[in-house]
């Protein structure tokens, strides 16, 4: 009896593995990085660091026709982004994330604007304005959907209980239209984090070969009456040499409701490729941080090797 045990649940177990196969994969992958970070503000601090990311990639196919895939990332010895996607073909891709946000919704629009290193406002301050995710939507356990519709990218997230600690549910939308003619995108965003503030953004993309320029708007509506509304323009403009280099411009400024100057971001970035060895490099500058005019003006000297293997 014990044997005819032992053989039917072996055969029980067998028949399990075959009807849940997978054929996939993880992959890792990493590399070597050096940087360099100048601050005006900062001459008494290192500028100096080096990068510490090692990112592992899985996935596989599903027996229904689905895909399965899950990204984690090792970031100073510690997981601090990683999420999980199921693909449906046509009916769009479903993810979650288990820290930091999905990529879906907002996050698909939270800058538009091409730079050939980093966005104008990195690196001179902590604090990035003017973005239309500035209250939030960096949840763990954000719900993210996206489909495509003809020349429709459509793209959703939700979180029911953002930081778990009592917030309300936080919403986004995205949508991108490429159908008015070659090259040209147009954007259009809306984020409420239920109870800190409302956001909206609307943008143009265009690229015409190596060229691509674009151009956003975005407003956040705070709901606390102590806390400064921000309206904000970005522009800037990306080129592609050649193969190897790309240079690139661009300048953000937002309006805080009550304040008597505009905050400006400005910069300029370049990208070096050769083999396995990127080479990136910028300067940018920071006026009237939170349109405070006593704010001191902050310059940034940047600058990145990294080394593929």
């Amino acid at each position: 009896m014990n044997n005819l045990k032992k053989v039917g649940l072996t055969a029980l177990a067998t028949t399990l593995v075959s009807t849940a196969s997978v054929a996939g994969e993880l992959s890792v992958s990493g590399g070597a990085a050096l940087s360099y970070t100048g601050l005006s503000t900062n001459s008494d601090v290192n500028p100096w660091a080096m990068g510490d990311s090692v990112k592992f990639n899985g996935g596989g196919d599903l027996d229904n026709g689905m895909t399965v895939s899950v990204y984690y990332e090792l970031d100073g010895g510690t997981y601090d982004d990683y999420n999980l996607k199921l693909g449906m073909g046509d009916m769009g891709t479903l993810s979650f994330s288990g820290n930091s946000s999905s990529g879906s919704g907002v996050d698909k629009l939270k800058d538009i604007v091409p730079n050939a290193y980093t966005p104008v406002y990195e690196a001179t301050d902590a604090t990035d304005s003017g973005l239309i995710d500035a209250s939030g939507n960096n949840q763990a356990g954000q719900w993210g959907y996206d489909i495509t519709v003809g020349n429709a990218a459509l793209s959703a997230s939700y979180n029911p209980e953002p930081g778990g600690n009592g917030k309300e549910a936080e919403t986004g939308f995205a949508i991108v239209y490429s159908g008015l003619m070659d090259g040209l995108e147009l954007s259009a965003g809306y984020f409420d984090d239920g109870d800190e503030a409302e956001n909206d953004t609307m943008g143009i993309k265009y690229t015409m070969g190596a060229l691509t320029a674009a151009y956003q708007m975005t407003k956040v509506d705070y709901a606390a009456t102590g806390t400064a509304d921000q309206d904000a323009t970005h522009v800037g403009v990306s080129i592609a040499v050649n193969d190897s280099l790309s240079v690139s411009a661009g300048q953000q400024s937002i309006e805080f409701d009550g304040t008597a100057e505009d905050e400006k971001n400005s910069g300029i970035g370049a990208s070096y490729t050769m083999g396995s060895i990127s080479m990136y490099g910028g300067f940018n500058k920071l006026e009237n941080a939170n349109g405070s005019t006593a704010s001191a003006d902050v310059e940034a000297s940047i600058f990145n090797i990294s080394f593929a293997f």
